[in-house]
Parts: C-alpha cells; structure tokens; sequence
C-alpha cells in the first residue's frame, strides 16, 4: 500500500544518508553536519551494501557508519557530469529487487508519457488501445496486466472496480521518479503479483536541478497540446517543503490508419482511413507538503484529476458518439518517526488515504457492447498502515498492520436502470527481516498474511439474477531474497515467493455490456523467482566514464490464470486457465564515452506458455505476450558557453504475438524509430523537438500459415497493440520550457 519502514529499518544505522547516495569511492566531499535529519524512506527493502575496502568507513560492531556525498544530482546535465558513476549505482548493488529507475528530469523537453516511459524498459511491455490518451497497461515478465502493481506516492491504484490501472491518466511530468520492480517485490507494497509492482513518486520541495518554478508548454501532430506549471520550495529533509503542479493535456487523435474492414482474408476492402472519436481532454492538479520536526518526519498530499475522452472503437468498426468521462482524487498522508523509544534502533510508521474515483460512459448508438448503454461508475477506497522497525544486531526486523476497504457501484441510468454495488474489506499483517549473515552476504526473509472480503454485487432490481455468495480468501504470501557483494562493483541477487491476484468486480459480474462476468472466478496465485547480477562501477575506465550493467533470469508458475476469452462476436467472458510456465531472460546495459556519448540499451526474452488438459492449447503462448522486445538509445551531448545541447535516436523492437488462446490471430512485429534534439536557449529557457516513428510505419505483413489458397500467403496489418486498434504514424512535438 504504501512504502513501509523496510528503508528506515535499513538506514537506522547510517549517519546520513540519500535516496540514491554516491558511492564510497566517489570523489571526496565534506561529511555532513550532525546532528542531521532523518531522510525521507526510499522505496526499497534492503540497507545500503558494504563499502568497498579501500574506502572503508570505521565499524562500531555491527553499526556501519558511512559519510555521504551530498553533491545534488539530475536534470539533462547528467549526459555530460563529471561524475563517474550511474546515478543509482548504489541501490543497484545493495537492494535485493531488481529495480528500474526512470527519472523524469533526465527527459526534461521530451513528449513522453508514463506508459511510454515505463515501456522502454528491460521486461516491461506497455499496451495501449492507440492514440494519446488512449487507455494504457502494464504487463511485466509475460505476467498479465492486472498483476502488476501501480501506486502513486504509495497509495495503491487498483481497485475493486478495477485491478488494471490506466497508465494514460498519469503524466510523467507531475512526478520526479518512476520505479519499476519486476519480479521481487516488497510484502509491504500491497502483495503484488507475480508482475512486480509500478511506484510513481512525487517530489517535495525544489527540483533536482534547483529550480521552483517551471513552465511547459508543448504541441504537435494529431491536435496534440500540453501545458504544466509546476512549483516547489524547501527541503523536506531540513525544515519543510512544498511541491503544487496543475496541468492540462489533451488531443484529436484524427491519425490516418490501415482498415481491412475486419476481413483479413479479403484485401479488396482494404482502405486507408482517419481515426474519429479520438480525442481526450485532462486536468490534472496536485498539492504535496512535507517537512521534518525533531524525530518526526511528515508528508501530506492532495492529487485530483478531470478526463473527458471518445471511445472510438476498433478501427474496422469506429464508435463516433461513445463516450468516458472520469472524476477523481486521492488524499494520503504519513508520519514516520525514529527511535521513539530512545537509542533501540527503533522506527516507526503510520499512513492512510482516502480516494474517489466516479466514471460516466456513454454508448447511445449502440456503437460498443450488445446494446445502448449509459452508465455510471462510482468506487470509494480507504485504507490505513501502522509499522515498526528494529535495528538488534544483524538483524533489521519491520513488522506492518495494514487495512483497506473498497466499495464500488455501477448504476445504469433511465427509468428500467438496474444497480449493482458491493464492498472488499482487507486486513494484512506484514513480516520482514534483513539479515546480514556477513558483511557482504544478506538474507531477506518476509511473509505477507492476508484475508479479504468481497461481499455479493447483486444486481438489487434483477430478483432472477442468481445470488452470489460472499467470498472470504485468505492469502499467504512468503518470500525470501538474498544478495551478495561480491567486489566492490558487482552483486548477485536471488528471490523466490508466492503471489495471489484476486478478481474484479467487472470479471466477476461483468458490464450488462460486452464484458459477461463469472462470480465463481478464482484468485490467481502463483510462485515466482529470479537470479541476476549486476555490475556498476564507480570509477571510469579511460573514455569509457560511466558503465551499468545487469542481467536476470526469471521463472513463475501460476495456477488458474485469470484470462479473457472470447464467446462469440463482440462478448468476451473472463476464466480460468489451469495454468501457465513464465520463464526469460533480461539484458539492461549502458556506458557514456567521454561525457559526450551515452548509450542505453535492453533485451527481454519470454516464453510464456498454457498448460492445459486440452491439447490444442497446451504449450501454445498466452494471448498479447511477445518472445522479443528490444529498446536502444543514444544520446550525444555538447556543453557550449555553459548551454547544453542534444540530439538523440531510439529504435524499439517487439516480436509478433497472438490474440487468442490457439495462437491462431497473428498480431504483426514492430520496429519503430525516433530521434529528437534538445537545446538550451540561455536564461533557464529550453527547446525540445522530437518525431516519433520516424520511418512512418503502419502496417506490416504478417504471414498466413497454413494459407488459404495459393495466391493469399500473406496479408498486411495495422500496427497495434490490442486488437483493432491502431497506432498512429509520423508525429512531430515540440516543447518549450521554462525554468526559474
């Protein structure tokens, strides 16, 4: 739910310390002042890792005292720094997750939204249903989408509405970092599944690169428009600090598209059409204070959002009046506190929210689903934490009581409109330790207990519906991880543990709509574990001057995957599959040359397949999960009479896939290329212009085999995502931004 005292646990023993520290043996900087405050957790359970032996801090037992660079780091600068190291160099080495890191001001004057971002990842796969503003998902390590985590400052996303959360609402620009954990995540962080978890991160106070006021403004292709002002003073870590952004983004979405009419066996159908029913408009405002007072630290955040968006259907089948529109906020608070009980190594945390979220869709025309509809979705969430941490020894134990509690209503409008509502009440009681068995070997125990109610979502006005029973679950999730130093600038680390996904409302009792719900639906559960290095040294090597290196196996094992099928036409139905093998690989790699060239790059391999008692699916690959995807980036970057400048290009690559569970609907491979330049102009004023899928690719050919005749061996589809929905071409954005 939230980030827990897994980190104040861990930190309890350092003198002071950073969210990213620098390395022991970066270059020499003055110790900070003491006494000095307590920072702020950082979103990971595991301490800092030891220190290398040329550069050894003293030991006082089993207590590590180490000083800390506090040279600020971030923005575009980062291309061309002198420092040596990647910018979360230590947390990579000392946390037993595999964690990615995006940080947002490092893109400054870049169009990209979360999904984007996120999906340019080692392991992840972003799925939109096309356009800007179209709905975005997340799938990480051929998991399904609803089984990765997403919170936003801690306040977890998904809900009893919905458990798939839409990365479109978000801009990655309100927030300062975006965290990433595939596979191995924290018990604390809600028990995510076997897809890992997506923590978005608002920052307090001052950006990273000093400024407190800045202005964005951006446009380009497809009606695209963008405004954000952003404003933040203080220092969360010092006195007090305040961050308030409000912005506004939207589109018409009207891109040109491949249309084969929905007969992919006919060419003679075939068109090029406009996208209708595209645009969105979003508001989005946010209010984030923190502070620190004697051993307390505190924060307190206000976020709401407004989206008015067509819903244009497939592409072979356009809905021209459908619409969604959403209403929403969430109000979240934490107060932590260290040694309360004096010098124990004691820690402790409390935290809470409330959230809203109010939906209205709008079909008239009978364009989407089996019939008019115009209905009304309502969900209220609240849920509060209590934690402890203690320092005894090598031991960092933290213990978590968390509660929640959802309740969702769908009410469809007119004189026959029916109502269907019902609750989910959890409880969890969260268990960990850190065990340093040496002083480069550590142990991370953790159990995750916890029991949910879902009470009946009876449709109240249906009396020959059937009724459904309460369902009460009891869920365990244990883990265990460990990592090992193994030099001063490399670390394995392992994990393996159990995960559950419990069903929705909608894929329990469905829509009334297209969507038929099951309320016999089981949770998924399912074992999952991985095995990687990585390597990140802190030192340059002649021109190579920065090196980041990391690399992972992974496996999971779910029973009854939750899936959605298709009955026949436009209905789709969710079930159960008895089961699925997840297994691949990931390569993440970087390095700068001569602070002027940097290079990112990434890999995932998946296989992830059925098991199943009917032959005609067991081995086949899960619907919409690629083998490959690849992504690779260069920047080069010039400081010229103390203004930046940059230009860059990226290739993202990913694998056909199927659409269905026979692996029958061939969904085409993709290879999309983009390049942009950014410039300083002087006076905290910046230039940024980009064009996304430079190559203008729409289409590609996907084989038919076995063909059905000998002249139709191969068929051109639109490039997607989902089904149906296409993405859009060429697009030019250019953005301006102001910094004081």
């Amino acid at each position: 739910m939230s980030r827990l005292p897994w980190i104040l646990i861990a930190l309890a023993s350092v003198a002071r310390a950073d969210p990213d520290p620098a390395p022991p043996n970066a270059s020499p900087a003055p110790p900070p002042p003491a006494p000095a405050p307590v920072p702020s957790p950082a979103p990971a359970p595991a301490p800092a890792p030891p220190p290398s032996p040329e550069a050894s801090p003293p030991v006082r037992g089993q207590e590590t005292i180490i000083l800390i660079d506090e040279r600020p780091r971030g923005g575009t600068g980062e291309l061309t720094s002198a420092d040596p190291a990647a910018r979360d160099r230590r947390r990579a080495l000392a946390f037993t997750s595999f964690v990615t890191v995006i940080h947002v001001d490092e893109r400054a004057g870049e169009t990209r939204g979360v999904a984007e971002a996120v999906g340019a990842s080692v392991g992840a796969d972003t799925r939109s249903l096309g356009g800007l503003g179209g709905f975005s998902s997340i799938a990480v390590r051929g998991a399904g989408a609803g089984q990765t985590q997403v919170s936003v400052d801690g306040v977890p996303v998904s809900r009893l509405g919905s458990v798939t959360a839409d990365l479109s609402r978000f801009e990655l620009d309100s927030f300062d970092e975006v965290e990433l954990y595939r596979g191995a995540v924290p018990v604390t962080l809600g028990g995510a599944g076997v897809g890992g978890a997506l923590d978005l991160r608002t920052r307090i106070g001052r950006a990273a690169t000093g400024e407190r006021w800045r202005l964005t403004l951006g446009g380009g292709s497809y009606g695209a428009r963008g405004l954000r002002l952003r404003y933040g003073d203080g220092d969360p870590d010092v006195d007090r600090g305040v961050t308030a952004s409000v912005g506004y983004a939207g589109a018409t979405g009207d891109y040109r598209f491949f249309d084969d009419g929905g007969t992919m066996l006919a060419p003679d159908d075939d068109r090029i059409a406009t996208r209708i029913n595209n645009g969105y408009d979003q508001l989005d405002g946010l209010v984030r204070v923190g502070g620190v007072a004697g051993a307390r630290r505190w924060q307190v955040g206000l976020r709401g959002l407004a989206k008015r968006q067509g819903v244009p259907g497939t592409g072979w089948a356009q809905a021209a009046h459908t619409r969604l529109d959403t209403v929403g906020g969430t109000l979240d608070g934490a107060v932590d506190v260290d040694e309360p009980g004096g010098h124990l190594g004691v820690t402790a945390r409390g935290a809470g929210f409330v959230a809203i979220e109010a939906q209205a869709f709008r079909d008239p025309d009978d364009e989407i689903g089996v019939g008019a509809q115009d209905r009304r979705y309502l969900t209220l969430g609240a849920g509060g934490q209590g934690a402890v941490g203690w320092r005894r020894g090598r031991h960092h134990v933290a213990a978590a009581l968390e509660g929640r509690g959802d309740r969702y209503r769908d009410r469809e409008v007119g004189m026959a409109g029916t109502t269907t509502a019902g609750t989910r009440l959890g409880a969890a009681l969260a268990l960990g330790d850190d065990v340093g068995l040496t002083p480069r070997l550590a142990l991370e125990p953790a159990l995750r207990l916890e029991a949910l109610r879902t009470a009946p979502l009876v449709d109240r006005t249906d009396t020959g519906a059937p009724a459904a029973p309460p369902r009460t679950e009891l869920l365990t999730s244990p883990r265990l991880g460990a990592r090992l130093l193994a030099a001063d600038d490399l670390a394995l680390k392992a994990s393996v543990g159990r995960y559950a996904r419990v069903p929705t409302a909608l894929e329990l009792f469905g829509d009334r709509g297209f969507f038929v719900g099951r309320p016999d639906l089981r949770t998924e559960t399912g074992w999952a574990g991985d095995l990687g290095v990585v390597y990140a040294p802190a030192a340059a090597w002649r021109a190579i001057d920065r090196v980041f290196v990391e690399a992972a196996a992974f496996a999971a094992r779910p029973v009854d995957v939750i899936a959605v099928v298709s009955t026949g036409g436009l209905v789709a139905r969710p079930v159960n599959l008895p089961g699925a093998d997840l297994r691949g690989v990931e390569l993440s790699a970087g390095l700068r040359l001569a602070r002027a060239v940097s290079l990112v790059g990434n890999y995932t391999f998946q296989d992830p397949v059925q098991r199943s008692a009917q032959g005609s699916l067991d081995g086949k690959l899960l619907p919409g999960r690629p083998r490959h995807a690849g992504y690779a980036r260069v920047d080069v970057a010039r400081v010229w009479r103390a203004r930046q400048g940059s230009v860059y290009a990226d290739l993202a690559y990913q694998a056909g896939s199927f659409l269905d569970e026979a692996n029958l609907a061939a969904v085409p491979p993709r290879t999309l290329v983009g390049v942009g330049a950014k410039v300083e102009l002087g006076g905290g004023v910046a230039l940024g212009l980009e064009v996304k899928n430079l190559l203008d690719r729409r289409t590609e050919t996907v084989a038919l085999d076995p063909p059905p005749r000998p002249d139709l061996t191969a068929v051109p589809r639109a490039i997607a995502d989902v089904a149906g929905f296409p993405l859009p071409g060429r697009a030019l954005y250019l953005r301006l931004d102001v910094a004081r």
